[in-house]
């Protein structure tokens, strides 16, 4: 017997869903996969580690030698440079979350297979993440590197203008105004880069329309963008203990195993019902009236054959009684359905041909 006296046996088959259940809240299904993944959260966290390695190297190499002090004072005592270093680990596995800052590859296979999780989809780790690091190599590679560029120059004009401002170099209100749209155009670019991995690996489309459509969805959705920018902000401040204050350090703990997939799931799950709705749809629509037209297109090919070998027959029906009727002989030609026709002989037989 399974199990303790019954109990505990797993090999019982459930209840199943009844055929007519509603669907589930999306915020119920999210937990689910949550739950039923966890294990392979993990060993995609720690594969997204390693094989972004050299992003997060270049990124942090840029943040030491371009921003020096993110924390005023940060030089003068072992603490303040401790939580400067801590400050810029954290802004930039922010940005290597939405992601702005990754490797392209293992990018693409990391979105590959949490946008399989997010549509309820089976995926295997290693194969799937190779193959569609593989097939989407050379676009990735070239989107982070544009990717990489484009915002830390964003963040350096940001800081131009804000050390600007302080000095007095630039007038209060022109510098404000200037330091506004550069803070805009850069949670423009980190929105559009929620939907760049996702339309990468689920379209096939060439540079200039990946970054036109992402920036098409930063704008129609900017507001849920923002929050979505907003709550994997706050999953990595939270887990450094920047909002409720604990030893930062502890932080590295879900950074290893979890903080990354975690994030990177929230934007994937959250970015293909967009897709789905905006894109998909309209083309497997597009592909259904194609369908339509070319099945009445073989239709109506089909009813002009059938016309045609119609007209045929009857041609061939009054050859025949006209070349009967001038055989003469004295016989007589009648036509039976189901049986052809028939031939009355001098002798009186009727013969069937």
């Amino acid at each position: 017997m399974a199990g303790i006296f019954g109990f505990f046996d797993y090999t019982k088959p459930g209840p199943g869903v009844p055929k007519d259940a509603p669907p589930k809240h999306p915020f119920i299904v999210f937990f689910e996969i949550l739950q039923r993944k966890f294990w392979n959260f993990v060993k995609i966290n720690l594969m997204f580690l390693v094989f972004n390695l050299p992003a997060f190297l270049a990124g942090m190499f840029v943040m030491l030698a371009f921003f020096p002090n993110i924390i005023p004072d940060a030089l003068e005592s072992p603490e303040g440079m401790f939580n400067d270093i801590i400050m810029k680990f954290v802004l930039l596995t922010v940005m290597m979350c939405v992601p702005m800052i990754t490797t392209g590859p293992s990018q693409a296979g990391f979105t590959y297979i949490l946008r399989n999780y997010s549509r309820e989809e089976h995926a295997f780790i290693w194969g799937d993440f190779k193959d569609a690091a593989k097939s989407n190599f050379s676009q990735s590679l070239i989107v982070s590197t544009v990717n990489f560029v484009v915002t830390f120059l964003t963040i350096m004009s940001i800081r131009a203008y804000w050390i600007l401002i302080d000095i007095g170099q630039i007038p209060g209100t022109l510098g404000l105004i200037g330091l506004a749209v550069m803070f805009l155009m850069f949670l423009l670019f980190a929105c559009m880069n929620i939907y760049i991995y996702p339309l990468m690996v689920t379209f096939e489309l060439t540079l200039k329309q990946l970054y036109k459509n992402a920036l098409i969805f930063a704008i129609v959705k900017f507001i849920p963008n923002v929050g979505i920018l907003l709550l994997n902000a706050f999953i990595v401040f939270l887990s450094f203990g920047l909002i409720i204050p604990f030893n930062p350090l502890i932080g590295f703990i879900p950074y290893i195993f979890l903080t990354m997939s975690l994030t990177g799931f929230i934007i994937n799950y959250y970015t293909y019902p967009k897709l789905k709705k905006y894109i998909l749809s309209r083309l497997e629509a597009e592909e259904g009236e194609d369908e339509e037209a070319d099945d009445e297109d073989y239709l109506d090919d089909d009813a002009r054959e059938d016309e045609g070998s119609e007209e045929d027959e009857d041609d061939g029906g009054e050859d025949g009684g006209s070349s009967g009727n001038g055989t003469g002989n004295g016989r007589n030609l009648r036509t039976d359905p189901g049986t052809g026709v028939s031939v009355v002989g001098e002798d009186g037989i009727i013969r069937y041909f």
